[in-house]
C-alpha cells in the first residue's frame, strides 16, 4: 500500500529529531517579546546543551545574575510557544558577547530582497545553510540531497507564499 510523502517526511523527521529542531528555532524569533527588548540587548539565546538544556549569553555578571532570579519564569514563557515535544526543561547562562551571538540570528533573519525575476529560483544562503545542518546527520548523500532539495523547495514556496520572494 503506497503511503504518502507527509508521511514518509513525518517519519523522518521524527526519527533525526528534525520537528523538535525546527520548533526549538522559534525560541529566537519570539526571545525578545518574551525576555523584553531590554534584556534581549544585554542576553540572547545561542544554542541548546543536554538536549532540554537552552544556552543563553549573557553581557555581563550583573544581568546573569538578575537573569538566573527569572529563569524558570522565562522557561515557562518560552515553553508555551514551543509544541509539546520541543519544551525545555532548564536555561542555562553563560557570560559572552552577546552582540556577536546576536547577529548571527539577525542575518539569518534578514530576507534578501535583491534576487532579480530571472533568479527566482535562487536560494537565500541562509536557507541552504539552514538545510546542510538539518540534514547533517544522515549519512546516506542520495537521501541527504533528496531532502535538502526538499527543504529548500518547501522555504521557497513559503517565501512566495508570504510574499518574500
Amino acid at each position: 500500500m503506497p503511503t504518502s510523502v507527509a508521511e514518509i517526511l513525518g517519519e523522518i523527521a521524527l526519527r533525526y529529531g528534525w520537528g523538535v529542531r525546527l520548533s526549538r528555532g522559534k525560541i529566537w524569533e519570539v526571545w525578545e517579546e518574551i525576555a523584553g527588548p531590554q534584556v534581549a540587548a544585554h542576553a540572547w539565546p545561542e544554542c541548546f546543551r543536554e538536549r532540554d538544556t537552552l544556552v543563553v549569553v549573557v553581557s555581563d555578571s550583573v544581568w546573569m545574575q538578575q537573569l538566573s532570579f527569572q529563569g524558570q519564569t522565562l522557561v515557562e514563557r518560552l515553553n508555551a510557544c514551543l509544541s509539546p515535544r520541543a519544551k525545555i526543561k532548564a536555561i542555562r547562562f553563560v557570560l559572552g558577547d552577546v552582540a556577536g551571538v546576536r547577529s548571527q540570528w539577525v542575518r539569518r533573519k534578514i530576507v534578501k530582497r535583491d534576487v532579480s525575476q530571472k533568479e527566482g529560483d535562487q536560494i537565500q544562503d541562509v536557507s541552504i545553510d539552514m538545510a546542510k545542518d538539518l540534514t547533517a546527520g544522515i549519512r546516506d548523500q542520495e537521501l541527504r540531497q533528496a531532502m535538502m532539495d526538499l527543504y529548500l523547495k518547501y522555504r521557497r514556496y513559503k517565501g512566495e507564499k508570504e510574499g518574500n520572494a
